[in-house]
C-alpha cells in the first residue's frame, strides 16, 4: 500500500526567498461565529480568518489588539495557475447570475 498523504516537505523548495518572518499587528473590527476581521496596523490591509484560528483563553471582542508572525508572500510562478482561474470565472458568473435574478425580483414587486 502506497501512502497518498501529500509531501509538504517540497513545498518550501518552490520559494526563492529565505523565511523573512517579522511580527505583525492588528485590531479586532468585527467577530461573529465563524471568522474574525482584522484590520492591519499602518494601513498594511485586513484579513479575514476563521475564529478557529484566533489563539485566545476568552470571546474576541472588538478594538482588542493581536499580533501574529508572518512572511511576506512570493509569487510562485509567472503563469496564472488555470484551474483556480476557472473556478473563479465559474463563481463570478454564478454571483452575477444571482444579482441579476435578484433585481429581476425587486422590479417585479
Amino acid at each position: 500500500m502506497t501512502d497518498k498523504r501529500m509531501d509538504y516537505s517540497s513545498e518550501i523548495d518552490k520559494l526563492k526567498y529565505s523565511s523573512t518572518e517579522r511580527v505583525f499587528e492588528g485590531v479586532i473590527t468585527e467577530v461573529n461565529d465563524v471568522s474574525v476581521k482584522i484590520d492591519f496596523k499602518g494601513r498594511m490591509g485586513k484579513m479575514d480568518i476563521p475564529r478557529r484560528l484566533l489563539i485566545t483563553e476568552y470571546d474576541p471582542k472588538v478594538g482588542e489588539e493581536v499580533g501574529w508572525l508572518m512572511s511576506y508572500p512570493e509569487v510562485l510562478d509567472t503563469e496564472a495557475n488555470q484551474k483556480y482561474l476557472g473556478a473563479l470565472h465559474e463563481y463570478k458568473k454564478r454571483m452575477a447570475k444571482i444579482a441579476k435574478e435578484k433585481e429581476k425580483g425587486r422590479t417585479q414587486e
